[in-house]
């Protein structure tokens, strides 16, 4: 039977609108949300802002009220989920893989509201919502840079639209007068300002995430946090002086100054300030000054992580060279097979290697005396990280090299970019036992390699690590008291380090 009631309905335009356009809607959409399962409710939360964000019938007063409702109901619920992918929380109904695309989705969706926000303000904005208008600015840059700085967590490349939305945030910010102005985004936070968090990814993006371990990464946002303030933004190039740019009305990342980069729409600065900082920073803790003090997090004491803020200088600082590669690179093509993690290389070198350990198939694209670049396919959220150990089949003239992995880069196809450092092509396990105890393990021995001048040294687990700290080392039937030297770099979950033998057992 033809539904007349409908038809009549939707002629006159009185058909209510479906799901979430106003607060009304949003409220009775939160009511019903279920209350044990976060996931499902902030799938539900995400579903309602896309529906907000591509209906232009939603006035810029009913927006306004009910963009932030929906932002500030959602926040706890994404901060459980960040927990259960971060392995903070177990959930027996997500799993990290789960709740992945939820977090990404809410932080772009989220990002989007306010940006409509202030798109609607800017065609007339209602009296009294001026300063609404200002925190929904800082709130959209600040869920675009989460965006962002996630995709350098997975090293996933940050797309242009985000730059985009990014840059003319910051522009109407700083052309309505209030991108420094101190403003506090929520009730519970500190007070910041546009320009703070802005810049916050700009020098991130800077530090080249690509090359850094995620949790160097999560490290370097917290100091930043507290450095930012020490740069400041200018309108007029001063190429002597300032070292890097962006272009505010473009789609592109800061990059380092050029001459040609001019016009009204970029913006420069200079580091001198904050690596003056960064040095006083370095020897206050050298000193023993603890890193609360200095309102950093407890471990920036650590000395790889003091090695981390040198390297920061060195990147942000115009005395430091550009850096020159340690061997000529050629273009090749062939296949090779990668063993991940310092235990299974271990094993594969054994001649061990468990049945459940496979190795990956990788393409080698170019590769020098003392590196490789290779590339795979994945249809999967891949675990790599920069400064993993692997061994590699049919590079170099043995069986097996170890490598270390320097940079990693994501494209949204799933092809994986990777850069490996080689460090041995004539690895040999090693059994290692501390003198003051007798529970021994397996590490890695680097023979000496004249050719790219590179000194002996041993790979171990980070765990067993020490500066100084002597062990048996038994390899080939011999077996020598040695000292480990200071560490030459740790990894995620290795130490490389120099040793001196101290006498033959």
């Amino acid at each position: 039977m033809f539904d007349f009631k409908s038809l009549i309905g939707a002629l006159l335009g009185k058909r209510e609108q479906e799901g979430v356009h106003n607060y009304k809607s949003a409220t009775i959409m939160m009511q019903e949300l279920p209350e044990s399962d976060i996931l499902q409710a902030q799938q539900e939360i995400v579903k309602a802002l896309k529906q907000l964000n591509g209906n232009p019938k939603t006035n810029a007063k009913e927006r306004f009220k009910t963009v932030p409702y929906l932002d500030e109901k959602a926040r706890s619920l994404q901060s459980h989920l960040v927990d259960i992918y971060q392995g903070r929380v177990l959930d027996d109904g997500a799993s990290p893989k789960q709740v992945l695309p939820t977090l990404l989705a809410f932080w772009n969706d989220m990002g989007d509201a306010y940006r409509f926000c202030i798109k609607q303000a800017s065609q007339g904005l209602p009296r009294g919502l001026e300063k609404d208008l200002q925190v929904f600015t800082l709130r959209g840059i600040m869920y675009f840079v989460e965006q962002a700085r996630w995709a350098y967590l997975r090293y996933m490349e940050v797309d242009s639209r985000t730059w985009r939305n990014l840059n003319r945030l910051y522009l109407f910010a700083e052309q309505q007068g209030f991108a420094t102005s101190p403003l506090q985004p929520y009730p519970e936070a500190d007070i910041t300002d546009v320009r703070r968090e802005y810049m916050l990814l700009m020098m991130l993006s800077l530090a080249h995430p690509e090359k850094l371990q995620p949790a160097q990464i999560e490290l370097v946002t917290q100091w930043l946090k507290r450095w930012v303030s020490r740069i400041d933004l200018e309108s007029q190039i001063k190429p002597n002086r300032q070292l890097f740019a962006i272009n505010v009305a473009g789609s592109t990342p800061p990059k380092r100054l050029r001459r040609d980069m001019v016009g009204e729409n970029w913006r420069y600065w200079f580091t001198e300030t904050l690596i003056l900082h960064i040095k006083e920073t370095i020897e206050k803790l050298n000193q023993g000054e603890e890193a609360e003090k200095l309102g950093l997090p407890a471990d920036s004491s650590h000395a790889a992580n003091i090695d981390l803020m040198q390297h920061l200088i060195n990147l942000w600082s115009r005395d430091t060279p550009a850096p020159v590669r340690k061997s000529e690179r050629r273009s090749t093509q062939k296949s090779i097979n990668v063993t991940r993690g310092l235990d299974d290389v271990i094993s594969h070198l054994r001649g061990t290697l468990p049945a459940h350990s496979q190795q990956d198939r990788w393409t080698i694209d170019n590769e020098s005396a003392t590196g490789i670049g290779v590339n795979y396919q994945t249809d999967r959220e891949d675990t790599l990280q920069v400064g993993e150990i692997v061994g590699m089949d049919g590079v170099g003239m043995s069986p097996v090299s170890v490598g270390i992995v320097r940079r990693i880069t994501k494209t949204r196809e799933g092809m994986v970019n990777v850069g490996i450092e080689t460090v041995s092509q004539t690895p040999i396990v090693v059994e290692l036992t501390p003198l003051l105890g007798n529970r021994s393990f397996a590490g890695i021995y680097s023979p000496e390699n004249t050719s790219i001048n590179q000194n002996r040294f041993l790979v171990l687990p980070q765990a067993f690590f020490a500066d100084n700290r002597e062990f048996r080392l038994a390899a080939q039937g011999k077996t020598y008291r040695i000292r480990l030297s200071p560490a030459m770099e740790h990894t995620a979950n290795a130490s490389l380090a120099n040793f001196a033998v101290l006498e033959k057992l």
